[in-house]
């Protein structure tokens, strides 16, 4: 009975420091799981956590507000593969254009404290673990802004994909704004802060995983260079050991654009997802649950692509368009960043 009511003590003591250290900055954050492992008759020393993503950001400084309508700028040969493929692709941070991210977030711990210590290398395997999908809110000043199309929109030859997420709340994916500069990384400071309260106060009794537990909050922070991109990102953790693969089915490997095997993560729009058609009715909405739906709604053509060209690829999209029965309007951006309809 001793044992029993030990553990229940040990369960107390990570409900009590959800409530006294995670809660304080996101209301509604739950750990999807918790692990301790103990001595018989003897108090847990740490234990282990992961917050679920469910509903995380909701009423804290992450949380996106918007109508879940947005860009995403790629080339022309990406727009072909998103289309004929049927899905996008979720990078792995690894592959991500800032070297920094996870880290400049992690600065936040680099004191001596050990109850926070981590390593440059854990969190480079543990980007291998995060996948997003880099969007903008679809404004009209996002779609004129110079910067994103030289970077992202093949120097203004590429193209704008508008997309809706009509199903944006799935169980294993985080949708939440991105968050620039030192001054913004107050979350991350305040929980490690309550941190250091609850530990001093309970013999140390946090997550052995810190901050390895808060990767979704440290993916959602970035130098403040970048804050022009006003980023919000579709997020997905899928956890694996170092040096294993990743089981899950939709996770694969490919190349990048630096000759780089990094993996990526299908993200399917709407009824393209293969698995839909393996499962009845019931199944398939349970599916549904767990993956976004994405649908896209309109394709800018760039404004460095000759009017010639812009007739030539539109013929190409309708055809696609018709083959693989989507629905999406086929506008185009000129020189003087005017925006309009292809006839």
């Amino acid at each position: 009975m001793r044992e029993n009511d030990q553990m229940f003590q040990d369960f107390e003591k990570v409900n009590d420091f959800q409530k006294e250290v995670i809660n304080p900055v996101l209301p509604n954050a739950k750990f999807a799981s918790s692990l301790m492992i103990t001595t018989p008759g003897e108090a847990a020393k740490n234990f282990k956590g992961d917050l679920s993503p469910i509903k995380l950001f909701e009423n804290s400084p992450y949380e996106y507000k918007g109508n879940n309508k947005f860009t995403h700028f790629t080339s022309l040969f990406g727009l072909k593969a998103i289309l004929e493929s049927g899905f996008l692709r979720m990078s792995e941070f690894g592959n991500l254009i800032d070297n920094n991210e996870l880290l400049f977030a992690t600065s936040v711990f680099e004191d001596n404290n050990i109850l926070f210590k981590i390593t440059e290398d854990k969190i480079k395997a543990l980007k291998e673990n995060v996948f997003c999908l880099s969007l903008c809110e679809s404004k009209d000043k996002t779609h004129k802004n110079n910067f994103m199309w030289e970077v992202y929109g093949d120097k203004g030859k590429g193209v704008i994909i508008e997309i809706e997420f009509t199903k944006n709340n799935p169980d294993f994916f985080l949708l939440g704004s991105v968050l620039y500069g030192n001054k913004k990384l107050k979350p991350i400071r305040e929980i490690k802060r309550l941190t250091e309260e609850f530990a001093s106060k309970n013999d140390n009794f946090i997550p052995n995983n810190f901050p390895e537990f808060l990767l979704e909050l440290q993916a959602f922070h970035k130098s403040k260079k970048y804050n022009h991109e006003n980023e919000v990102r579709l997020l997905m953790k899928e956890n694996k050991q170092q040096y294993d693969e990743h089981k899950l089915e939709t996770i694969y490997k490919d190349f990048n654009s630096n000759q780089e095997v990094k993996y990526f993560n299908k993200l399917f729009l709407k009824g393209k997802h293969p698995y839909l058609k393996d499962y009845e009715s019931q199944n398939s909405i349970k599916i549904l649950d767990e993956f976004p739906q994405i649908e896209i709604r309109r394709v800018i053509l760039g404004y460095n692509i000759s009017v010639e060209n812009k007739v030539n690829i539109t013929d190409l999209l309708q055809k696609i368009k018709h083959d693989n029965d989507y629905d999406f309007e086929i506008w185009q951006i000129n020189n003087d960043k005017e925006i309009f309809a292809m006839r």
